[in-house]
């Protein structure tokens, strides 16, 4: 399921609190159209996060009335990114040189196994590259591949982990490294995010053939 956006928590967060409501409440909610409206429950019921059931009336038909599901709710408690900083601070601000290098590796080799094993081991470094793009775009982030220059890159439209890059430059090295172990190539930085530019590209030094 792809990640719940500022205006999609905001809907389940009025539903949970008001024990549902329709399409009406939430055109009022949001200051948007039924169109706008029914195209967003839509794709919210289609991620099995909202249901709709039906509550007779005094006079005339059944009025639909939208309600948050136990999915939904567990998804407007998977906002993790202060725990992940407070986390992220102590693990480079530890002052055992040896105990942070563990615990970074860990964290780099258990990132890289989340893709590795869905890409094909004999595929080429491309094909492989691409392969992770849609793998990672299935999981919500903002990436593509890129093979119209002379090496292939990948690029992220929007930092992954701002919150953590805003703590050092080490979760950005990371990233590079875990592409590296995923791809089998190595990976440089091209642009970042976190320099300032509108996106990250990494860069695959893939040797010529």
């Amino acid at each position: 399921m792809a990640p719940l956006d500022t205006k999609d928590r905001e809907i389940l967060k009025h539903l949970q609190r008001n024990c549902g409501a329709n399409v009406q409440d939430l055109c009022d909610l949001m200051g948007v159209t039924r169109n706008a409206i029914r195209q967003r429950i839509s794709r919210l019921e289609a991620c099995g996060v909202l249901k709709v059931e039906q509550q007779s009336q005094s006079r005339g038909r059944p009025k639909n009335v939208y309600q948050v599901t136990s999915e939904g709710l567990h998804s407007l408690g998977e906002d993790y990114r202060e725990l992940a900083v407070v986390f992220w601070e102590s693990i480079v601000g530890l002052e055992d040189s040896a105990v942070k290098e563990q615990l970074i590796s860990q964290v780099r080799d258990r990132l890289a196994e989340r893709f590795r094993h869905k890409l094909t081991e004999t595929a080429s470094v491309d094909v492989r590259l691409d392969q992770l793009a849609d793998e990672m775009k299935s999981s919500g982030f903002n990436v593509e591949s890129d093979h119209s220059s002379m090496l292939p890159i990948l690029r992220e439209t929007n930092c992954p982990f701002p919150m953590l890059a805003d703590v050092d430059e080490t979760i950005c090295h990371i990233e590079r490294q875990v592409l590296e172990q995923v791809l089998g190539a190595p990976v440089e930085f091209k642009n970042r995010c976190r320099d300032g530019h509108h996106c990250c590209e990494f860069e695959v030094q893939v040797a010529a053939t």
